[in-house]
């Protein structure tokens, strides 16, 4: 297990990383652009920052019960705010669809969305060997699928938008589901008692 965990926690740093500068970029670009689905995205990796360094912690921790409760509250609190961040992407793609407000279609943005989605696609491929290794791992690695997810939304928004003005808008209203299923799966998840009286798959 150890040097699956080791590999799992350069991963998480990894998630982190990429969650700060994907989020920090879509997010500065969706807002200045008015374009709802890469301001979407953005927050939404923003969000994966606080779960993939709490993982780190545990895995430094060696997987047991120490930092247990702490990621449950931060997988606990993700979960809320991914809720609240579709509620309100959820109402800024209906309010502009009714509006007919749409973004000016873009190949740099497109190439921007491709390339994160890539990136998004080799960290998720790189931990689905290791889900078996700890329920967490797995947890972690559907929160990647999730951003991955919304990822494939904003390319295919960005690619339509050259021939549909309300492309923007129905990928961001999309993404709102996406989110708000992930947010209420991310709840219940938190609820599961711990394997091993806690311990995950080894005890301590």
């Amino acid at each position: 297990m150890n040097e699956g965990a080791t590999r799992a926690g350069h991963l998480a740093l990894l998630t982190a990383l990429a969650g700060l500068l994907l989020g920090a970029a879509a997010l500065w670009f969706g807002v200045m652009g008015n374009a709802i689905a890469l301001w979407g995205f953005g927050a939404a990796c923003l969000l994966q920052i606080p779960p993939a360094l709490s993982l780190r912690f545990r895995i430094r921790a060696g997987l047991g019960n120490r930092g247990l409760e702490g990621e449950r509250l931060t997988l606990r609190s993700v979960s809320h705010l991914q809720r609240l961040l579709a509620l309100g992407l959820g109402l800024a793609s209906l309010a502009a669809l009714m509006g007919g407000r749409a973004p000016q279609a873009s190949l740099p943005i497109l190439g921007g969305a491709a390339l994160a989605a890539g990136m998004l696609a080799a960290i998720w491929s790189a931990k689905q060997g290791l889900k078996g290794i700890h329920p967490a791992l797995e947890l972690d690695a559907a929160l990647t699928r999730t951003l991955l997810e919304l990822s494939a939304l904003l390319v295919a928004g960005c690619l339509l938008g050259f021939w549909f003005p309300w492309a923007d808008a129905a990928s961001g209203f999309m993404q709102a589901l996406r989110l708000f299923l992930a947010g209420r799966s991310l709840a219940k998840a938190t609820t599961v008692p711990p394997a091993c009286g806690g311990c995950g798959s080894g005890c301590c």
